[in-house]
């Protein structure tokens, strides 16, 4: 295992992407009839939590592995990263009104850049997107598509049936690519696809994977209950 600095700065660069002159652009979106139900399986609704194992890697190939654990409820979002001998290096909460709520940073994790990234690393795997347009359709003539377009020029794209799992893409308002998810191995829990492993990708300046093996998933029921 890396000693623990150096964990600490590798995790901390996360936080910090930014755009790159390769990164992979928007796709035309041929539209056509919706996918609307499929693409709402993608994101688990009501409360849960899930507990992964977290292998993170650099472009340099530096990298490090993290136990995560994320609970969903209503409008509320929150996470943590663990030590694989449990001591806890970050925790926040994330509330649609409130906004983001750290509660627990090991320096350098106090950084609003650190926090921020991952956060939104989180949001994008788990919380459907609020978006101001949404349209189906196909790119390349045969890959069904979920286009979510937000206020700021942010664009979703929700791809419901990839290899028997779904997957996820993400771009800015220039619609260069900020970050792509693949699920694999999905499996059904209500209404829900929960995938046994993620890959995670951050495009930009430092180029991150994500690598998210499950390690338990709870469904706690509808929210209120």
């Amino acid at each position: 295992m890396k000693p623990p600095v150096f964990f600490l700065l590798i995790i901390l660069l996360l936080g910090l992407t930014g755009c790159a002159a390769q990164q992979p652009s928007l796709p035309e979106l041929t539209v056509e009839a919706g996918e609307e139900r499929r693409c709402a399986a993608v994101f688990p609704q009501g409360r849960w939590e899930f507990v992964h194992t977290i292998e993170f890697s650099m472009a340099d190939g530096s990298g490090a592995t993290v136990l995560g654990v994320t609970s969903l409820g209503g409008d509320e979002i929150a996470c943590a990263l663990m030590t694989v001998e449990g001591f806890t290096l970050f925790e926040a909460v994330y509330r649609d009104k409130e906004g983001l709520e750290v509660r627990r940073a090991v320096p350098p994790f106090d950084k609003l850049a650190f926090a921020a990234g991952l956060m939104e690393d989180v949001r994008t795997i788990f919380r459907a997107p609020s978006p101001a347009k949404v349209q189906y359709g196909r790119a390349g003539g045969t890959i069904p598509i979920c286009r979510y377009t937000g206020v700021e020029g942010r664009i979703t794209d929700i791809l419901p049936a990839m290899a028997g799992c779904w997957q996820i893409r993400t771009y800015g308002a220039d619609q260069a690519l900020n970050r792509s998810v693949v699920g694999s191995s999905c499996r059904k829990e209500g209404e829900s696809l929960i995938p046994e492993h993620f890959e995670l990708k951050g495009f930009g300046h430092t180029n991150y994977t994500l690598k998210m093996t499950l390690i338990h998933v709870e469904n706690l029921g509808a929210v209120g209950k």
